[in-house]
Formats: C-alpha cells, structure tokens, sequence
C-alpha cells in the first residue's frame, strides 16, 4: 500500500489474494490435526476460551488454535492502511 497508496487495495478491503470469503473453519484444521481447537464468536467468550487453550497447552502438550472472529470494517481498514 506504501508503494500505491491510491491504487485498488488501499480503495478496498479485499486486495487481490488476501481476503478469504467464505472464511475457513480454521478450528476445524487444528482439530482434524490432532489439537484442541474453538471457534469465538463473541469478546465475552474470549477470556474462558484463552483460559481453556492454556489449560491445553500447559497440561495436555497439545497445541491450540482459537478462531476469533472479528469485525473490522472497509473504512477502518482503508483509514489503518494510510497510517
């Protein structure tokens, strides 16, 4: 973006190969892999999903993946980018 910075990516928030619509189940891949995995859904469910991806961690040596999903809207982004 520093480099076109009125181009078509700062213009949008899906640049070429970096947006993936729909998004992946990607607690499913950390499932089917052998970890424990969690879709978040909400800010209120953040800090007990954390508490049991840790549990996970530190007792079970297992890795963990938590798919936290957030909003974050085309003009904030487009605003972020010029930063």
């Amino acid at each position: 973006l520093s480099m076109y910075p009125e181009g078509a990516a700062a213009k949008s928030n899906n640049p070429p190969l970096t947006h993936l619509t729909p998004s992946p189940h990607f607690e499913r891949i950390g499932e089917a892999s052998g970890g424990y995995a969690e879709k978040v859904e909400t800010a209120s469910e953040l800090p007990a999903a954390l508490e049991r991806a840790l549990n996970v961690l530190e007792n079970e040596r297992r890795k963990a993946v938590l798919n936290v999903i957030t909003e974050y809207a085309d003009a904030t982004a487009i605003a972020d980018a010029k930063r």
